[in-house]
């Protein structure tokens, strides 16, 4: 894909060594050679008002911004990670391939080897967490890489943004240490299975590494109009065939996601499983060029998703049932919100045939006879009452009013409401006001330095 960047001066006041450039979804025609990739899931406009604020000295922002650099200040003297750094070995024989333990799994009490694992939901098991396993280990560099990416981004400093791209580098492209882009022993049970399509979670978060190479595009040395990069590993960011890699690496894990047994199981999941299948398919797809596969993907989700996981109250049903409800409800929330973004990003994109796409006030776009070439707005649309709409506001009524949440169970006796903070933030960015301003109030209260206030700033 080929994609034009908007240039915005950073602030003085934060020191920025250079112009800062926020990637946009703006198609260009700029040669493949040296297209720069762009935002899937943040947005340019959201950042440019984050950096604008920090340039004034927002006192709002502060909390976060220093805690964002006290994380990146760690990162940069942290080692690189690996999936070749883990102590144990898959099924497979390399360490190349990715390998986590379903977290609710427990060694089995009435056998003398603990086999085969029995299930506590709700439970975590401490071993799923350790560095036999990758899941820890994967999560960290991506929280690593996001708040690097988002340093640079917002102060010019190059040193996060090399680092940052070695992070990524390390994981995804270096012979010695890429992963193989396959979950093939994702959540495996010991004594039960190998690897589960419920593993294809685990990777949920790779969307920070696409927003991140966008991020820190800017940090590449200048070339000529029609030049390719040099192919160097000392600037900033990845290089023009780093870039083509990692997207063919994305290709590849989507192929994967798509074609798999263990693919397709996670695709046939009806609760928060199956939701986040569909929106890492997407992203994945829209990074590696494959819009209209992203785009037949998310109009679906209207009905396969959306209509089908939430009730005209606002309830996601499957996700109440769960021993920590409210968890669950917010946690799809944030595949909920991310698939509805990239409904934006698809509808901003020109389609390849000539009939476009629909106006909204065609008959053929009135639910549920819609088609795919109506508006993709999930945001907005409603299915026999139902919404995403609904479903943000039946979790953001309990963090006005905890008290109010009749969902309470013994391992969430109370709705731990921080979560909620980035699909809140996400949502007032597209409703009117004063949506969601009272909850967002609340929370600033509760989680005043999360880093999700400098990624959707409320406008």
């Amino acid at each position: 894909m080929r994609w034009l960047l908007t240039a915005v001066l950073c602030g003085t006041t934060l020191g920025c060594a250079q112009r800062a450039v926020v990637p946009a979804v703006v198609p260009a025609t700029a040669p493949a050679a040296v297209s720069t990739p762009a935002l899937l899931t943040l947005e340019p406009a959201a950042l440019a008002l984050t950096r604008q604020r920090l340039a004034s000295g927002d006192a709002a922002l502060q909390a976060s911004f220093s805690a964002l650099r006290r994380r990146t200040d760690q990162a940069l003297i942290t080692a690189l990670r690996s999936v070749t750094h883990k102590t144990s070995t898959p099924p497979s024989g390399s360490k190349h391939d990715y390998m986590s333990m379903g977290p609710y799994w427990w060694p089995n009490p009435a056998t003398p080897g603990g086999l085969p694992h029995v299930q506590r939901d709700g439970q975590r098991n401490p071993q799923s967490a350790g560095d036999a396993l990758d899941s820890n280990r994967m999560q960290n560099m991506l929280a690593d890489v996001r708040d690097l990416a988002l340093a640079f981004h917002f102060t010019g400093d190059t040193r996060y943004a090399r680092k940052c791209a070695a992070a990524i580098r390390t994981w995804f492209l270096d012979p010695a240490t890429r992963m193989n882009p396959n979950l093939r022993y994702g959540q495996s049970i010991p004594g039960i299975a190998d690897g589960r399509g419920i593993g294809i979670i685990d990777t949920r978060d790779l969307w920070l590494v696409i927003d991140a190479v966008a991020l820190i595009a800017p940090a590449a040395p200048a070339v000529s109009a029609g030049a390719a990069r040099p192919a160097t590993l000392d600037d900033g960011a990845l290089t023009g065939t780093e870039l083509r890699a990692l997207r063919q690496w994305f290709g590849d894990y989507a192929d994967w996601l798509d074609t798999s047994l263990l693919g397709r199981d996670e695709a046939a999941a009806k609760n928060n499983h199956g939701l986040f299948f569909d929106v890492q398919l997407a992203a994945y797809w829209l990074f590696a060029g494959e819009t209209e596969k992203a785009r037949q993907l998310v109009f679906e989700a209207q009905t396969r998703r959306f209509a089908a996981q939430i009730d005209a109250q606002g309830r996601m049903p499957l996700e109440l049932a769960r021993t920590r409800p409210y968890h669950y409800q917010t946690f799809t929330l944030e595949a909920a919100t991310r698939l509805a973004r990239y409904g934006q990003v698809l509808a901003a994109l020109p389609r390849p045939d000539p009939a476009g796409q629909w106006p909204a006030t065609d008959p053929r776009c009135r639910a549920p006879e819609r088609h795919p070439s109506c508006p993709l707005d999930l945001w907005h649309v409603v299915i026999d009452g139902k919404s995403l709409r609904g479903a943000l506001n039946f979790v953001a009524t309990a963090v006005v009013a905890p008290a109010s949440w009749s969902h309470a169970t013994a391992l969430e006796p109370t709705p731990p409401l921080a979560p909620a903070l980035p699909v809140l933030l996400m949502a007032r960015r597209v409703y009117p006001p004063p949506s969601f301003d009272a909850p967002l109030a609340a929370l600033k209260e509760i989680a005043p330095d999360h880093v999700a206030w400098l990624m959707w700033p409320v406008p």
